[in-house]
């Protein structure tokens, strides 16, 4: 890897939007049938609306979250950053980096490192990218992994 490269990968939103968008557009035209249809008490249409007000920001946080999710590999760093702060992994930080395919199969990628465990997946985009990145790094500062065996090298 180049030392003036630098890439950003960001979060893929789709497959978060459209299930929060079709539950906070259901929720309140299904209590609202069910309210005029089984004529709820007062008390129950409160607590449905307090149940649908909390899950709704609950949501509107994970959005946002997941909006300002970024991988930035630069100079051999790997940066880590969201609305919660930046985590910044140096190669010396990486214990062992694991390779894996689901039952779907997509690939997964797990990094292990001394405080905490990261998994990447295809929802960070553009995943082939950035596995091609984490090859490198491993692959350069030979850190344990099993990428030989994954793709079948050995």
């Amino acid at each position: 890897m180049n030392i003036t490269d630098s890439h950003e990968y960001y979060y893929r939103m789709k497959p978060l939007v459209i299930p929060g968008l079709v539950y906070l557009i259901l929720y309140p035209l299904l209590v609202g049938c069910a309210s005029y249809f089984l004529d709820l008490p007062e008390f129950y249409l409160f607590l449905l609306s307090g149940i649908y007000l909390c899950s709704a920001l609950i949501i509107l946080l994970i959005w946002l979250t997941a909006k300002t999710k970024r991988i930035i590999v630069d100079q051999s760093v790997i940066i880590f950053s969201s609305l919660f702060g930046k985590t910044i992994i140096e190669p010396k930080d990486i214990k062992k980096a694991s390779f894996a395919w689901t039952k779907h199969n997509d690939e997964i990628v797990l990094l292990k490192t001394r405080k905490k465990n990261y998994y990447l997946s295809d929802l960070y985009f553009p995943f082939n990218e950035l596995l091609t990145d984490l090859e490198e790094i491993i692959t350069t500062y030979n850190i344990r992994s099993n990428l030989n065996s994954h793709y079948g090298l050995n």
